[in-house]
């Protein structure tokens, strides 16, 4: 049951993270703003990542192993969307905030995979 509660969140969090990127398109002549959304909608993805691992570790699997022995399909779902965000952040000028955005994912993947009972909320 708590596996479905995860997987509805994540669901959530991705359309939330989908429709604040779509939001940014109004608010393009104003880039404080654009740039908030556009951080805003980066960490709902993320938290919609979170969860569908959480979900994936309270069923006993490891999220990372299945991305990485099941090779091309999930891989390049994860590589579009992080080529999409770059692109968007690249398209605004931003490129400081995106590697900001990605050095961060990229400590909290190390720690995940390391360490599976740290990142559990």
């Amino acid at each position: 049951m708590l596996t479905i509660a995860y997987v509805g969140l994540s669901l959530i969090s991705g359309l939330m993270g989908c429709l604040l990127i779509i939001l940014t398109l109004f608010f393009e002549k104003n880039k404080k703003r654009a740039r908030i959304l556009l951080i805003w909608a980066c960490l709902f993805l993320a938290a919609s990542f979170a969860t569908t691992e959480s979900a994936f570790w309270y069923e006993g699997y490891n999220i990372f192993e299945l991305v990485l022995n099941l090779g091309m399909p999930l891989i390049v779902y994860f590589g579009i969307w992080f080529a999409f965000i770059i692109w968007i952040f690249e398209a605004r000028k931003e490129r400081k905030t995106w590697i900001i955005l990605f050095i961060l994912l990229v400590i909290t993947v190390l720690i995940a995979m390391n360490c599976m009972d740290c990142i559990r909320f």
